[in-house]
C-alpha cells in the first residue's frame, strides 16, 4: 500500500464481493452489513428493531410528553371589541375562562387529594365565589391585574423602619380586604403548618417562641431577606396546584393574594422615590416588581407559612442532628442548644444557608447573630438568659417616659405625635406584662399616678 492509499483510503472488497460504500443489504443479517469508514450523524445504522421514539425507557410515557399531550383549553374569543383601542392589549379577564363553571367543571381538580389535605373542594370559580359569599362577577373583577387606564385594589403606605429606612406597606381596598379575610378564614386557615412556625398562628406569639430557647448555651438567630416578597404569583399559584385545585382556581386564587407594583398605581413622585435608585437611593428601588405576596394583606402571612412548610421540616431535622430546638417566627430563623452545638455552629450555619437558598430564599448575612451564655440573649425581642423578660432598655425607657408624665405632665411627652398617646402606653405596659409580670407590675402603678 502506498503513502497516498494510506492518507486517502482505498477501496478495499469485501468477502461478500461487494464494496463497503455499498447500499444497505436487507437480506443479510445486521452485524455483516458494510459500514462506511467516514459515517455522518445522518447515515447512522438504523436500528436492529424498530421502536417508537415517545416510549420512556421505562416502557411508558415521560410526564413532559404525557403532559404535551394534554389538548390545551381553547382560548376565549376575543373580537376586536375586546382590545384596547389605544395599546391593542387584550382586555378580557381570561379567569372566566380557565375557571371552569358548573356545567364544565375544570377537569384539573384533584378533589380527594383535596379532601385528605382537609380543604374544601373548588371545582370552578362558582364554587370559589360561592365559598367566600360574594358574585362570580365580584371576584373577576377583584382577581383582574390593574392596567394603566385601571385604579389598583392596594394603597400604598410608608413606614420607617428602626433599623433604617423604609417599608412599603401594601394595603388592600376595603372590599378587596374583606374578601382576603373570609379567604384566609375559610382555606387560608386551614393549610398545613410546621409545627415550630409561631408567627401569625392562634395561641402564638413572640412570647411562645421565645420559650423554647430558654437557659441554653448557645443561641443562633439568622433572618430571611424579603421574606413576603420572595413568593411571588407562580410560587402561590404552584402551591394551590400542587394541593389539588384546579389551574383556573390556582390563578384566581393567586391573583387575589398577590400585587404587583403598577406604574400607574401611584403617583409619579412616590414611583420614582421607589424605582430610581441612582437619583433617589432608595435601598428597594432596583428591585424587579413582580407579582407577590404583599406586606398588609391580611392573606400573605398564613400564604407564606405554609409554603416554607418543607423549609421548616428541613432546618427542623438539621436542628436535631445538633441536638438543638428550631423556631421560625415570620423571618427570624432561631437555633439554641447545649455544648454540641456550640462545637458545629459554624457547619450549621453553613447548611442552614444551604436550606434555605435551595427553597427560593435568600438569609441576611448582616442579622446573623451567635449568641453565647456569657452576654444577653434575645429572641424576636425577648431576653432568654433565665427565664423569658423584657430587656433593661426598653423597660427604663418606658419607665422615664411614666416618670417625666408624672412629674410634667403627660403633653410634653408625645415627642412622636402618637394620636392617642394614652392608649399607647396602656398597650406598651400591657406587652412587657405579657412577657414580664413583675416588671409589668411597676409600670402599672407608675401609669396611675398620671393624671391626664
Amino acid at each position: 500500500m502506498g503513502l497516498f492509499d494510506w492518507l486517502f483510503g482505498k477501496k478495499k472488497k469485501d468477502p461478500y464481493g461487494g464494496s463497503f460504500r455499498q447500499d444497505y443489504d436487507s437480506g443479510r443479517s445486521y452485524n455483516d452489513q458494510p459500514v462506511e469508514r467516514y459515517q455522518s450523524k445522518a447515515t447512522r445504522r438504523p436500528p436492529a428493531v424498530e421502536s417508537p421514539r415517545q416510549k420512556h425507557r421505562t416502557g411508558k410515557l415521560s410526564f413532559r410528553r404525557l403532559r404535551s399531550n394534554q389538548a390545551l383549553d381553547p382560548l376565549p374569543d376575543q373580537t376586536l371589541d375586546g382590545r384596547n383601542p389605544n395599546t391593542g392589549q387584550l382586555t378580557g379577564s381570561p379567569l372566566s375562562h380557565l375557571g371552569g363553571t358548573r356545567q364544565a367543571p375544570d377537569p384539573h381538580t384533584d378533589a380527594q387529594r383535596l379532601r385528605n389535605h382537609g380543604l374544601p373542594v373548588v371545582e370552578h370559580l362558582d364554587d370559589l365565589a360561592e365559598l367566600l359569599g360574594t358574585a362570580r362577577d365580584e371576584l373577576v373583577y377583584l382577581s383582574a391585574r390593574p392596567t394603566v387606564e385601571e385604579p389598583t385594589h392596594y394603597t400604598l403606605k410608608e413606614l420607617p423602619k428602626k433599623s433604617g429606612g423604609t417599608r412599603l406597606l401594601m394595603v388592600p381596598m376595603p372590599r378587596l380586604k374583606s374578601l382576603q379575610r373570609t379567604l384566609n378564614a375559610k382555606l387560608i386557615s386551614l393549610l398545613p403548618v410546621h409545627d415550630c412556625v409561631h408567627g401569625f398562628r392562634t395561641g402564638r406569639d413572640v412570647l411562645s417562641s421565645a420559650s423554647a430557647h430558654v437557659s441554653k448555651d448557645v443561641l443562633v438567630s439568622m433572618d430571611i431577606e424579603d421574606f413576603f416578597p420572595s413568593f411571588t404569583f407562580r410560587r402561590v399559584a404552584g402551591y394551590f396546584r400542587s394541593l389539588g385545585y384546579g389551574r383556573g382556581t390556582c390563578v384566581a386564587l393567586a391573583n387575589l393574594t398577590t400585587f404587583r407594583l403598577a406604574d400607574a398605581s401611584v403617583k409619579r413622585s412616590n414611583r420614582n422615590a421607589w424605582k430610581l435608585a441612582s437619583v433617589h437611593h432608595h435601598p428597594d428601588a432596583m428591585r424587579r416588581w413582580h407579582p407577590e405576596l404583599p406586606q398588609g394583606a391580611p392573606t400573605s402571612p398564613g400564604i407564606a407559612n405554609a409554603i416554607a412548610r418543607r423549609m421548616d421540616k428541613r432546618l427542623h431535622a438539621l436542628a436535631l442532628k445538633f441536638g438543638a430546638d428550631y423556631t421560625r417566627y415570620a423571618d427570624d430563623l432561631t437555633f439554641s442548644g447545649g455544648e454540641e452545638l456550640a462545637k458545629g455552629v459554624g457547619r450549621l450555619l453553613m447548611l442552614a444557608r444551604k436550606i434555605v437558598k435551595t427553597e427560593g430564599l435568600a438569609l441576611n448575612e448582616n442579622k446573623t447573630r451567635i449568641m453565647r451564655k456569657g452576654r444577653q440573649q434575645r429572641v424576636t425581642g425577648v431576653v432568654v438568659n433565665q427565664q423569658t423578660n423584657v430587656s433593661r432598655r426598653d423597660f427604663d425607657k418606658l419607665k422615664a417616659i411614666l416618670h417625666n408624665c408624672i412629674k410634667h405632665g403627660p403633653g410634653g411627652q408625645n415627642r412622636e405625635s402618637v394620636p392617642d398617646f394614652k392608649e399607647h402606653l396602656r398597650g406598651r405596659i400591657a406587652h412587657i406584662s405579657h412577657i414580664g409580670p413583675e416588671r409589668g407590675r411597676k409600670l402599672k402603678a407608675m401609669f396611675e399616678q398620671i393624671r391626664w
